[in-house]
């Protein structure tokens, strides 16, 4: 399940992250961030995975 987590401060979020089990749930569920307003996806997948030969031209 794909959820929501809310950060007052860029600090906050960054000494959360740093414990491991937390960062490793985040990856795991592709969980979605809100830092300071700012939404965050984190996720396994490859950059490359996204693109789609010829999206360029």
């Amino acid at each position: 399940m794909k959820y929501i987590k809310y950060f007052e401060t860029t600090e906050e979020y960054e000494s959360w992250m740093r414990i491991e089990e937390n960062a490793e749930e985040v990856y795991q569920s592709e969980e979605k961030i809100c830092v300071d307003g700012i939404i965050i996806s984190h996720t396994y997948k490859d950059f490359e995975d996204a693109i789609t030969i010829g999206d360029n031209e």
